[in-house]
């Protein structure tokens, strides 16, 4: 787990800018307001690669959504089995690892079995949480032998032919690695997001960071349900028994 300060943050990089306002009104560029907004994480290797991904509405309940999440990591926090803090980021590969500080701090370098696998399943309750999430569409897509770049292009023009064929606005933030994310507009083709739409997100940073943390869980678990790796038997179903009723995997 990475610490991180009190409050979490995900460096936003539509320009860079995070935010920490709400205004009332999200618009593009040409002043219609997005049916959709999605929050992206990529999950694999070169040899294939999952995008996991949970799709809102800006005017449903997507404040209701984090809120959830937001409870999930309190409850995390307050767990006696566990010893994660309110500003510990939730990396689905290192508790999948069952990496994690000791319950109680000790000479140990690290903590006990039965610690380790109290932080792996932090996976399974945060997929449970996910699958009661008010408001939330969750699917991934399947990519194969691409780069990341190339994975993220062809998510995002699969985003933007749905959008187009249904003559609707979208944007989605992506996140290819632990430290940046993208904000994109789908419509009419996929684009960087201008830091001004950005802005207006109806969504608070601490929101999207939530989000996007939940989307991470979707992609690496999905991933491990493709890929089948033996170190990871144990993930292999807990994606598809936790979400069966995810869109995808779409093929890119």
């Amino acid at each position: 787990m990475n610490a991180t300060p009190d409050q979490p943050r995900n460096p936003l990089a539509a320009g860079g800018e995070g935010y920490d306002h709400r205004p009332s009104e999200f618009a593009n560029a040409k002043g219609a307001s997005p049916s959709s907004v999605y929050f992206g994480v990529l999950s694999g290797a070169r040899e294939t690669s999952i995008v996991g991904w949970l799709r809102l509405s800006p005017g449903g309940p997507g404040s209701k959504a984090a809120a959830a999440w937001s409870e999930f990591r309190q409850e995390l926090h307050a767990d006696p089995a566990l010893n994660i803090r309110p500003g510990d980021a939730l990396r689905a590969r290192k508790l999948a690892a069952g990496q994690g500080r000791p319950r109680i701090p000790s000479a140990r370098r690290g903590p006990s079995r039965s610690e380790q696998w109290s932080y792996r399943y932090v996976l399974r309750r945060g997929l449970e949480v996910i699958a009661e999430l008010p408001g939330i569409t969750v699917g991934t897509a399947h990519g194969h032998g691409g780069t990341t770049a190339a994975t993220t292009d062809a998510f995002l023009a699969r985003l933007s032919s749905r959008h187009t064929a249904e003559d609707t606005s979208a944007i989605a933030i992506v996140r290819r690695n632990t430290s940046t994310s993208t904000w994109y507009e789908l419509t009419p083709t996929p684009a960087p997001a201008a830091p001004h739409i950005v802005q207006g997100l109806p969504y608070t940073s601490d929101e999207v960071y939530g989000l996007t943390e939940a989307a991470e869980f979707v992609a690496y678990c999905a991933y491990q349900h493709h890929a089948r790796r033996h170190n990871r038997r144990f993930l292999w179903d807990w994606f598809p028994n936790s979400l069966p009723g995810a869109e995808g995997p779409f093929e890119l």
